[in-house]
């Protein structure tokens, strides 16, 4: 577990110490010069940043946050150390467990809670109406042959019939763009009714606000890599999916560890310029750093705050301006009684009020342990929330929650609150594609500007979430390496 552990230079470097070099004369400015200044610490710019490392060159990252791990986030003052952002991973995230084994992170197989996660409670306008009462409810909106699914099931489980790609990285082929339309049209010209796609997505969107702010194409390629994920786990005959031990947050940690300079935490980028040969990056304390090429992991809801110089142009400027990061927001409880056996219910719940989605987590020392809750607040809801104070938002979620769970009262604490949208150094979790946007510019993003070059998830073009940012910094390395 030492290994996990951020080590002590890199805490000093959190404690405010990287102020200083702002002041420093020009003889100890001068050796901010290195190779390869990579500006994040996440899973993308990391795995650039070992990569690049391993072929000899002197590589330097600069992160704005007080912390590793970028939107890989773990509460360790929580107990099973929940996660804020990247819950979960499968076997066929080769890079990512490849990561963990080279850098000593410890795998927890998820295999026997996977089946806690699937049961819940249906809670709709406050009624709660079992599996049994749900095919005859008269909120069931679903027609006669799939009145039998669940609402945050079936979607799922139409796509998989339905999906035109039959390989990942078919969602940016020009032959599929005529899918790069909304989800809500796509879905109405397979025959599914309004109020059948306001309960199965619009209740608790996955991506953007509704229906009508997702590319079909996007959620087509997001069921296909879960489809090859699943298919992966199923062939292989062992576990469903992985946690690291210690959080998933160790991961990035560990990685950070094994490069030769420590991180530089608190560097809030605020410029890059490529002139004569070489590569600058500004930053907000008056720093500067320099080398031969840059490597930038920030998502575009980030990167469009930064100065570039010379300046983006064409479809890639045009997605930097208008891809948008997912709102979200987490309310982390712990349990000081199990509640669910006084009323009888799943501590799981899906509902269509405030409190969306209730998860229990199953983190403690047998599997049926439920070690804490997350209750996750999308869509709308999310951005109601942002607008309002810390005290009046995760009240009124409380008091959503409590009032569909009346036996909870008085048995749970609030152990954490997450919007990602008030993050800074992400201004949402992650990228969604509006409609028209795939065949704009998913392949544009990714491409070198000058001396710069960009990574991140949303550049990856094979791989979804946690394993499409080590991708995309795979990727990034291999062009630097190709050009330095």
């Amino acid at each position: 577990m030492s290994k996990t552990k951020l080590n002590r230079r890199t805490v000093l470097k959190a404690m405010g110490t990287a102020p200083i070099l702002a002041a420093a004369p020009q003889a100890v400015r001068a050796m901010n010069e290195s190779d390869v200044i990579v500006i994040g610490a996440g899973l993308s710019g990391l795995n650039s940043a070992l990569m690049l490392q391993g072929e000899g060159l002197d590589v330097r990252v600069l992160e704005g946050r007080n912390r590793i791990g970028g939107r890989m986030q773990s509460l360790r003052n929580v107990p099973g150390n929940p996660e804020v952002g990247g819950t979960a991973f499968a076997p066929g995230y080769a890079r990512l467990v490849d990561a963990c084994n080279t850098y000593g992170v410890g795998l927890v197989d998820l295999t026997a809670v996977v089946p806690y996660y699937f049961q819940r409670e249906l809670i709709l306008n406050g009624e709660v109406i079992s599996p049994e009462q749900w095919p005859t409810s008269p909120l069931n909106p679903f027609p006669a042959d799939s009145k039998q699914m669940m609402p945050w099931s079936i979607l799922g489980a139409f796509m998989a019939k339905n999906n035109p790609l039959q390989y990942a990285d078919a969602w940016v082929d020009p032959k599929n763009a005529h899918y790069d339309i909304s989800y809500y049209d796509w879905l109405k010209q397979n025959n599914w009714n309004d109020a059948s796609i306001d309960l199965a997505y619009n209740t608790n969107p996955t991506h953007g606000m509704s229906a009508y702010d997702a590319s079909a194409l996007m959620m087509m390629f997001s069921g296909a890599f879960a489809g090859v994920q699943q298919q992966i786990a199923r062939s292989s005959g062992g576990a469903m999916g992985y946690t690291a031990k210690g959080g998933n947050q160790s991961i990035p940690e560990a990685m950070a560890n094994a490069l030769k300079h420590e991180v530089q935490l608190n560097t809030t980028v605020t410029g890059i310029r490529s002139e004569g040969g070489q590569a600058e990056v500004h930053c907000a304390d008056g720093s500067i750093y320099r080398a031969k090429r840059v490597i930038c992991s920030v998502p575009c809801s980030v990167l469009r705050l930064i100065k570039i110089d010379p300046i983006l142009s064409g479809p890639q400027a045009r997605g930097v301006s208008t891809l948008e990061s997912q709102v979200v927001n987490q309310l982390h409880l712990v349990a000081k009684e199990p509640y669910w056996e006084q009323d009888g219910l799943n501590p799981n719940m899906f509902s269509n009020s405030l409190a969306g989605m209730v998860v229990a987590e199953h983190k403690g020392a047998k599997p049926a342990d439920v070690s804490s809750l997350t209750i996750w607040i999308r869509g709308q809801d999310a951005a109601w929330m942002d607008t309002q104070p810390d005290s009046v938002s995760t009240k009124a979620v409380m008091d959503d929650f409590l009032s569909m769970r009346p036996a909870a009262r008085g048995k749970v604490e609030i152990v954490g609150y997450k919007s990602w949208y008030r993050d800074p150094f992400s201004i949402g979790d992650w990228a969604y594609w509006q409609p028209g946007q795939v065949s704009s510019f998913a392949t544009e993003l990714g491409k070198s500007h000058d001396r710069i070059h960009f990574c991140g998830e949303h550049t990856a073009v094979s791989n979804r979430g946690m394993e499409g940012a080590m991708e995309s910094g795979e990727r990034a390395a291999l062009e630097v390496l190709n050009s330095i």
